[in-house]
């Protein structure tokens, strides 16, 4: 037969052989068209980058004067509702030519408002009606989808009046400015997770290639006494690959083309993106239709490798030779010795060295596994007989075993690095008790300006259903100690400084000093100049003097203590005089009953103080944006580990029936000499389970490793995330249980005399 009709024989065979053949296609299909999506999002991700940073670049503010441009006025505000943060932007332009904002056809006028779509859906699906009345005008339009960073974006701008503390802005479109640290500390673990992340689904797409191996050995045997020479043999189990494959291309495709339409609907990271953002280049393309297929051809031509296919039967050969150690440990060095210099995670040859370092630290797995099962069972005698039956079997075979799990550790060993390097930075100050953080969750804190301060604390009292007001009124130290000029002093009654330094016995009339990092010295009768945050003159300079000793106490770092920064606290009777309209107001109040709805009230109530006023909403703990940020992450990729953790667990399903299937004829054996069908499911979960056990111990070393020598970039001491590694551990052992238990069915198919027959 010619070349091409060796292929086209192969094309038959796979989906002509029968019944078996269409499930063995399906299964196959199924597996690469979904490694085949996954690398196709994978692919993407450039070009998200790119036209992301292309959104912000566009919608970036430009404060430097340009000539003949009256500049618009642009100040930024955030609310909250249910959890959603919602951006607030005043706009007052100054002339007919101020610049528009990207995805306004014009400003808004005072008593207006422009809201994204998805702030339209928000106010549409709210039963409470607690959200459109905090929007400071009445809706006219909606931005432009195309506009936003993310679609799920939620922003409002708002026309105003002239206000003060605004930003002069002359145009939209500045460069984009380069994350913060953290943000690049984050984005760097993320692309080191996608890296880790990824290298199963290559492991997987050889695995699934070569389902029904066994099957298509002695379907070439019978095509060798029919004739056939090796080299035909080669191209015809090359054909019946590449079926399965292209039908995997097609599979994936569609696949991608249906996560690609529902793009908009899906938030990771608190980001999402747009259709078109999800465009792989053709490069990239080209280069996952022509290595997919070269994978998986070469994967079935390599498992051959070690057959010999005769007219009579397949013979697969065996050295007994015992395995080398230090070829196995040169990727672990080399992954270690890319790792360990640091040149930046956010730098381009960073993110090289972390991507290559990480991907030859996980492939240490595979090449080490083998042999340290060898060693492990190689000296090990006695036991039940099914433990004796899986020790022999390990003996005789260790390397399909350590294939077996192999996927599962490689899966585990990136987690646990990434999700410990993440674990240090959400190990927040724990300082208050349970008790204490339980009876501040639900309180809200307010700070208002000083114009706005008196109107704030008047709403606040008159708010039903609440409780607890507190309130400190801050105002400028601008002389009277050395350095006082980054000193500010704080007014509060006896009832609020009891509550945010936990002394007793305060009296009005007493003054109390802060110990901190920035305390000064204060003295009885020493002479201080006070004035408003906001003053550009000395015309609001009041002169105070200290009428007792102060009385040194220490902030509470939750709730009012949290917000309000002061070196000097005092009560109103030490402070009589004083004009104090000028001060800004930080008060605090909290539900007198249970009320999911009270934050939300709050901001109700303050709503008409615009950017004058400002609430948050304590819920028991001090998360930071950063650190919200890297729990996030965490979240990201602790689900997308359990993600390949199935896909690994597919792959292993995958091997564990092909060797239930090459070992028919021995397990048969074993039922026909007496061995009941019970010791032989034990055995197989003892062959699994002793290679799981070892791989779990090899990814843990590998994972502590990695966050080690990663530990650098977000973190100052290692912090090992053990309950994340047990549950990852529990998980992989679960998987693995939940497939030798799938092959329950097939082991007692295989466990029968009838397949000692040969015809």
């Amino acid at each position: 037969m010619t070349g091409r009709e060796d292929l086209a024989l192969g094309f038959r065979l796979a989906v002509g052989g029968g019944r078996g053949s269409v499930t063995r296609l399906v299964l196959s299909t199924v597996g690469i068209g979904l490694a085949v999506a996954i690398l196709l999002v994978a692919a993407s991700l450039g070009t998200v980058r790119e036209n992301r940073l292309q959104r912000s670049s566009d919608a970036a503010v430009v404060t430097a004067p340009i000539p003949g441009v009256a500049p618009l006025d642009y100040l930024a505000r955030n609310t909250d509702f249910r959890g959603n943060p919602i951006a607030l932007v005043y706009l007052h332009p100054t002339g007919p030519n101020s610049p528009v904002p990207p995805g306004l056809d014009r400003i808004p006028a005072p008593g207006e408002v422009v809201v994204s779509p998805k702030v339209d859906e928000l106010i549409a699906a709210d039963t409470s009606g607690l959200l459109k009345p905090r929007l400071p005008g009445e809706q006219v339009g909606l931005i432009d989808h195309e506009a936003l960073v993310n679609p799920n974006d939620l922003v409002v701008y708002v026309g105003a009046d002239d206000f003060a503390g605004n930003v002069p802005v002359y145009a939209f479109g500045a460069d984009s400015a380069l994350p913060r640290v953290a943000e690049q500390n984050i984005l760097a673990l993320l692309l080191l997770g996608l890296v880790i992340l990824l290298a199963p689904v290559f492991v997987f797409i050889g695995t699934v290639s070569r389902l029904g191996a066994a099957e298509r050995d002695r379907r070439l045997a019978a095509l060798r006494l029919a004739g056939s020479s090796l080299p035909q043999l080669r191209r015809i189990a090359a054909a019946e690959t590449l079926v399965s494959t292209l039908a995997g291309l097609l599979a994936g495709s569609a696949l991608f083309l249906v996560l690609r339409a529902m793009a908009a609907d899906i938030q990771v990271f608190r980001f999402g993106v747009f259709p078109h953002d999800l465009t792989p280049p053709w490069p990239l393309v080209a280069l996952i239709v022509l290595v997919v297929p070269a994978l998986t051809v070469a994967t079935a031509l390599a498992a051959q490798r070690h057959t010999i296919v005769e007219p009579l039967g397949v013979v697969r050969e065996a050295a007994p030779t015992w395995r080398r150690l230090w070829w196995r440990l040169l990727p672990i060095a080399a992954g270690t010795a890319l790792l360990i210099p640091d040149v930046g995670p956010w730098t381009q040859l960073g993110q090289v060295l972390m991507a290559s370092g990480a991907v030859l630290l996980l492939l240490g797995i595979p090449a080490l596994l083998p042999w340290l099962l060898e060693r492990a069972v190689s000296g090990i005698r006695g036991g039940p007989p099914s433990f004796q039956l899986a020790i022999r079997r390990l003996q005789a075979d260790s390397g399909t075993p350590s294939r077996v799990v192999a996927g599962l550790c490689v899966v585990l060993a990136g987690a646990i690095g990434l999700l410990s390097l993440l674990a240090g930075q959400t190990d927040f100050d724990q300082a208050q008790s349970a008790e204490e953080r339980g009876t501040l969750v639900g309180q809200a804190i307010v700070h208002a300006d000083g114009e706005a301060a008196e109107t704030a604390t008047t709403a606040l009292r008159a708010l039903p259903g609440s409780a607890d007001f507190e309130a400190v009124r801050t105002i400028f130290v601008k002389s009277g100690t050395p350095d006082a000029g980054h000193l500010t002093l704080g007014v509060a009654d006896c009832a609020t400084v009891e509550a945010t330094t936990g002394v007793t016995g305060c009296r009005d009339g007493d003054v109390f000093t802060v110990r901190n990092s920035h305390s000064r010295p204060f003295e009885k009768g020493q002479p201080v100049i006070l004035s408003d945050f906001r003053s550009k003159d000395r015309n609001g300079d009041q002169n105070w003097t200290i009428p007792v000793a102060p009385r040194p106490v220490e902030l509470k770092q939750w709730g009012v203590g949290q917000y309000v920064r002061t070196q000097l606290l005092v009560t109103p009777a030490a402070i009589a005089g004083v004009d104090l309209s000028g001060a800004s107001a930080t008060m605090s109040v909290r539900p007198a009953a249970s009320d999911p709805d009270f934050v939300d009230r709050v901001r109700n109530a303050i709503a008409p103080l615009a950017w004058r006023a400002s609430v948050a909403a304590y819920d028991g703990q001090r998360d930071s944006a950063e650190a919200r940020m890297f729990a996030d992450a965490r979240s990201f990729l602790l689900g997308g580990s359990l993600s390949v953790l199935v896909l690994a667990g597919v792959s292993l399903l995958v091997l564990a029936q092909e060797q239930v299937r090459a070992r028919r004829r021995a397990l048969g054996a074993l039922s026909a000499t007496g061995v009941p069908v019970r010791v032989i499911v034990r055995s197989l979960l003892w062959q699994n389970g002793i290679p799981l056990l070892l791989g779990i111990v090899i990814a843990t070393a590998i994972g502590v490793g990695i966050a080690t020598v990663g530990q650098r970039l977000v973190w100052n001491t290692l912090y090992v995330d053990w309950g994340a590694v047990g549950f990852l551990a529990v998980a992989a052992a679960v998987v693995a249980l939940l497939v030798t238990a799938s092959t329950l069915p097939s082991v007692r198919s295989a466990a029968r005399s009838e397949n000692l027959r040969t015809e």
